[in-house]
């Protein structure tokens, strides 16, 4: 195993969480469906509601309160009299006053009652009820006519109840002020008696009769002049006929009920997202990984990016290798940025030896692998591509290639992987070009193992790869999932850095945590992530100064059968192979001070 140096200054270290608004776009971007859901149907509910409820038209009338004012009252009786407004707006929308409404607009009084509660409205228009004597009685109804009813009957109620209550005062008072000028009365006959019996001058009698006299007079005043009090209670301004709705219009209430929706919708996207262990974008990836993402690539053309769908290998269908069928598409241009960011760390870190692992069953291993051994042959790096999935690698099935020998073979039996290490013709369907099949080789599986583990975590293993590593410039490692098997982790403490596959919406960030904590416990070392899309790649071609292969060229090389693979002739490793450069790629700096790898 190899001895790991200490990661140097382009190591990844997790960002703290902070706020970032984009997140919030992504979350909106993946629960778009629901939030157009719930923000349609709340538009259709207040359109709904608006329909039913129908238009609503307000009149308001006014009725202007005032007291007993008129009259020789003295100043108790006048406090007595005078309006508190705050009590009138209360007895306005009192039962009494509703009962007498009712029977003015020939409705029951229980069905008025409860309407009352919703459609009445009765108001003070000034900043203090104290100093107002205005009543403003609005009433809702669904036509103009009941509406301007409805107002003027409940301002003649309420005005007629006061009248009432102000006849009710006044004919008290007659009643006291009666008896007293009849008590009076009686105390004068009483004293003009003993006067007229008494002989000589009583002086103090006729003191006391003048006053008695005086008393009366005065309560004869006050009583005559009760009849020109005025008890009316005030006066009504009738209400105006409306004529146009009044309130929120329907458009407004469909325009709420739609804000209502979307704003139910974004709470409950948001609550979902949080509950929502699935990996959605690379910037999960990389949280719960812990290393950066090296590249976002499309899933495989023909749709199989499986590892484990549940078919053997001559019934699976291999996936589309995008660097050899369509080297010019979008998804070869995302392989070719994989290519370079992992040939930039691999200059900086002397790694040589690389394993793909999918998080789960959800990802191939074996097409990332192929994709990168293909686009590292297209740059001019001599690659190998070990089939280390000893449960069923699809790297064979890529590159059409026998799988009767293999990494099982050498493991178990020893002899020379150069034997056994086969120069591929095709991938996938796809013819590759000569210089592409000279640089890139492949170890198939072999015959499968019953106890894989055991080859795989074994020194032959180690020395397989140690030898490996020498004759190649990259040696690339599938594997089977991490949750299938546990082969990941004994290949991964064997192997120079490890790169993680997670497909978008299938692999759970908890996994993908779990994986990575189990790299660190065998001493991996974790490159970086990709982060497999849902959405396919754009068919949209990108111009190129290279040449092309015409249609008709294509069609005669699918069609001609494939030549059988050779085994690969290497010559001797050169003491120093230096990286030669690819077009568009920064070629790798020179380090004197990187100490070799120790295996």
């Amino acid at each position: 195993m190899a001895t790991r140096q200490p990661q140097d200054y382009d190591d990844y270290a997790a960002e703290p969480r902070s706020i970032d608004l984009r997140e919030y776009w992504l979350i909106i971007r993946r629960r778009w469906l629901l939030v157009l859901t719930l923000t349609v149907l709340g538009a259709v509910l207040g359109a709904g509601y608006a329909v039913s409820a129908g238009p609503v038209y307000s009149a308001t009338s006014q009725v202007v309160v005032t007291g007993v004012t008129q009259g020789p009252l003295n100043t108790s009786t006048q406090v007595n009299l005078q309006v508190n407004m705050s009590t009138e707006q209360a007895v306005a929308q009192s039962p009494p006053v509703i009962q007498h409404a009712a029977r003015l607009l020939g409705v029951p009084a229980a069905t008025l009652q409860a309407a009352a509660s919703k459609r009445l409205a009765v108001s003070v228009p000034a900043t203090s009820v104290t100093t107002s004597n205005v009543l403003q009685i609005t009433w809702q109804a669904a036509s103009p006519k009941a509406a301007q009813a409805g107002a003027d009957a409940f301002a003649l109620a309420y005005l007629a109840y006061r009248h009432g209550e102000l006849a009710g005062q006044v004919a008290s008072l007659r009643s006291v002020l009666t008896g007293e000028v009849a008590s009076l009365q009686k105390q004068i006959d009483h004293l003009t008696l003993e006067l007229s019996q008494a002989s000589g001058a009583h002086q103090s009698l006729e003191i006391r009769l003048n006053e008695l006299t005086g008393q009366a007079s005065t309560a004869s005043g006050q009583l005559t002049s009760l009849n020109t009090y005025n008890v009316t209670g005030g006066s009504v301004i009738g209400a105006a006929r409306p004529s146009s709705p009044s309130g929120i219009g329907r458009s407004v209430i469909l325009v709420i009920g739609a804000l209502l929706g979307l704003l139910i919708g974004l709470v409950l996207a948001f609550v979902r997202d949080a509950f929502d262990d699935r990996v959605q974008d690379a910037t999960q990836l990389e949280r719960n990984l812990g290393a950066p993402t090296l590249a976002v690539l499309p899933p495989a053309e023909s749709g199989q990016d499986a590892s484990d769908d549940g078919r053997d290998d001559a019934q699976r269908r291999a996936p589309a290798i995008a660097t050899a069928a369509r080297p010019d598409s979008r998804a070869a241009e995302a392989v070719r940025g994989l290519r370079a960011t992992l040939v930039a760390v691999a200059a900086r870190r002397n790694l040589r030896t690389i394993l793909v692992v999918g998080v789960d069953t959800s990802v191939s291993s074996g097409r990332i692998a192929a994709e990168l051994g293909v686009a590292l042959a297209e740059s001019g790096r001599r690659v190998l591509l070990v089939a280390a999935d000893m449960r069923g690698s699809s790297l064979p099935q890529i590159f059409d290639l026998p799988n009767n020998t293999g990494l099982s073979d050498l493991l178990v039996g020893g002899g020379d992987p150069e034997v056994l290490t086969r120069q591929p013709k095709q991938a996938a369907g796809a013819i590759l070009p000569g210089p592409i099949s000279k640089r890139l080789a492949v170890l198939p599986s072999g015959p499968q193992m019953a106890h894989a583990l055991s080859i795989l975590d074994s020194s032959a293993m180690l020395s397989l790869l140690q030898s490996q590593r020498e004759a190649y410039e990259f040696v690339v490692l599938d594997s089977p999932p991490a949750t299938v098997a546990a082969d990941v982790y004994a290949l991964a403490s064997h192997v120079d850095g490890v790169i993680v596959l997670a497909r978008e919406a299938r692999s759970r960030g908890r996994t993908i945590a779990d994986l990575r904590r189990r790299l660190d416990q065998v001493g991996a070392v974790p490159i970086g992530g990709v982060f497999i899309s849902k959405g396919r790649s754009g068919r949209h071609r990108h111009r190129s100064s290279a040449p092309q292969p015409t249609a008709s060229l294509s069609v005669a090389t699918a069609e001609r059968p494939a030549a059988a693979p050779q085994p690969v002739r290497r010559p001797a490793p050169p003491a120093t192979r230096p990286m030669p450069a690819v077009p568009g790629e920064q070629a790798p700096r020179a380090t004197g001070n990187l100490a070799k790898r120790q295996l």
